[in-house]
């Protein structure tokens, strides 16, 4: 595991790019069952998170700090409650930009 701290951040259409790597991910809870949940990323995609055995989760926004696994799910590292309302466009856009040759580094 990659220390926490730099990781990128990434929506769901950029999750293949970084398959066993460490990263940050806005996301709206949409469905939470035992160990896993079900969440809409920025660019509302529904994707699965496996939950650490400690995460506790008490916000409907999160930021999860993952491994993308090879079947392009993430595993929750730790997370950050983010509250009941965010604009996800805006966090879309962040993402975009951060992963764009502009901001390539830049918003990590």
């Amino acid at each position: 595991m990659s220390r926490l701290g730099a990781e990128p951040r990434i929506n769901a259409r950029l999750i293949p790019q970084f398959k066993g790597q460490t990263v940050r991910f806005t996301a709206k809870v949409l469905k939470m069952s035992g160990d896993t949940a079900t969440v809409e990323s920025s660019d509302k995609q529904e994707v699965g998170v496996i939950l650490a055995r400690d995460t506790h989760i008490a916000t409907t926004f999160v930021e999860i700090i993952a491994m993308v696994k090879d079947d392009l799910t993430l595993k929750c590292l730790t997370s950050i409650d983010l509250g009941d309302s965010i604009d996800m466009k805006a966090v879309n856009n962040v993402v975009d930009f951060a992963n764009s040759s502009k901001g390539a580094g830049v918003l990590s």
